[in-house]
């Protein structure tokens, strides 16, 4: 775990909505803690809140997405508005620093519901220790990294990647069925025992995804006879059908 001390340190030029000075306090959410709001400094348009808030974080994954992708938004309120939904100004914050262990301290401006300027805010953000996310957020990194590496000079097409992985296998079938082929030719050239001309007329080669598969003794199908040349005691007759392409 880690901990991490988010500071308010002051407002300047806030305008408020009637024509007497704001009633200001900030409020702001950090990763999945609640809402949290400062104190309120009365009747300033320049307030100083110095207000430290530390949370205490586990650093897992779900931080460092967090701390990676989000801003952390900080809303100025008067305290005297009437309708409590209407804030005087808001500024976002970058978290990625945070990542790379270095503080995020400045001066934000702040922006009305209209998006026009409303003044700044001050804050500072930073870690009591060392930023160490944990085993698991690493390796995901360095796998990121290893993959951007074998991808490096062009853009990945996920079609193409598929459309590779199947060939290959394609490939890889094909070549076994070369070997099972040869396999049968050398019994037949070499037929020794009614064993080995027993398991020849048995054999079912595989099937290759993508290919048409023609009816036995139907068109396009060859009858061939072998006759063994071995004694007259081991002497076999067999037939099989070879299928044209």
């Amino acid at each position: 775990r880690n901990e991490l001390f988010i500071t308010v340190q002051r407002c300047r030029d806030l305008q408020s909505r009637s024509s007497q000075q704001p009633n200001p306090y900030v409020v702001y959410k950090f990763f999945d803690f609640p809402d949290y709001p400062t104190a309120t400094v009365g009747n300033r348009s320049h307030p100083e809140f110095n207000d430290l808030k530390s949370y205490s974080i586990l650093m897992d994954e779900d931080l460092d997405q967090y701390l990676k992708t989000e801003v952390l938004q900080f809303y100025v309120f008067d305290y005297k508005e009437v309708q409590m939904d209407t804030y005087l100004g808001k500024a976002r914050v970058p978290l990625l620093p945070l990542t790379r262990d270095q503080e995020v301290s400045g001066v934000f401006e702040l922006a009305d519901p209209s998006g026009r300027p409303a003044g700044c805010i001050a804050v500072t953000l930073r870690w009591k220790l060392p930023y160490c996310p944990s085993p698991g957020v690493t390796m995901a990194t360095e796998e990121a990294q290893l993959f951007s590496e074998h991808h490096v000079g062009g853009v990945v097409d996920p079609n193409q990647e598929q459309a590779n992985v199947e060939a290959e296998k394609t490939n890889r079938r094909m070549e076994d069925v070369k070997e099972m082929l040869q396999e049968e030719k050398e019994k037949l050239v070499n037929p020794h025992s009614k064993a080995a001309v027993a398991a020849i007329s048995k054999v079912a080669l595989p099937r290759i995804r993508g290919q048409k598969t023609q009816e036995r003794d139907g068109a396009g199908a060859k009858r061939v006879t072998f006759v063994d040349v071995t004694p007259a005691e081991d002497k076999v007759g067999f037939s099989f059908i070879l299928f044209g392409p």
